[in-house]
């Protein structure tokens, strides 16, 4: 799966956790990520990064919110930018002042 490649860097605090850089997920995360959501969107979780491997940006500016109350799935985003993204109900939403557009349906 497409997490499957990420090192092994950080080992705890899974569940504590609320946003990580994608660079200290290791597959005990990954694996909490994955089980904890949907596969619609786990699938756009994927989709999105690798979207954001394709532009070469580094896995140390990409942020991974999981376990957050206020989003029913997990979000993704760049630091220092406007850049945000959620896999929410198999849909990959673009986020920008409070509102999002659906840029994908999974």
């Amino acid at each position: 799966m497409f997490i499957l490649a990420l090192p092994a860097l950080l080992l705890s605090e899974a569940v504590r956790a609320d946003m990580l850089p994608l660079s200290k997920i290791n597959r005990k995360i990954e694996s909490h990520i994955q089980h904890s959501n949907t596969k619609k969107n786990v699938r756009c979780l994927a989709f999105i990064l690798k979207d954001f491997q394709e532009r070469k940006i580094p896995k140390s500016r990409i942020l991974v919110t999981f376990d957050d109350p206020n989003i029913d799935g997990i979000g993704i985003g760049l630091d220092e930018t406007d850049e945000n993204y959620t896999c929410e109900a198999g849909e990959l939403r673009s986020w920008e002042a409070n509102k999002y557009q659906v840029a994908k349906t999974f």
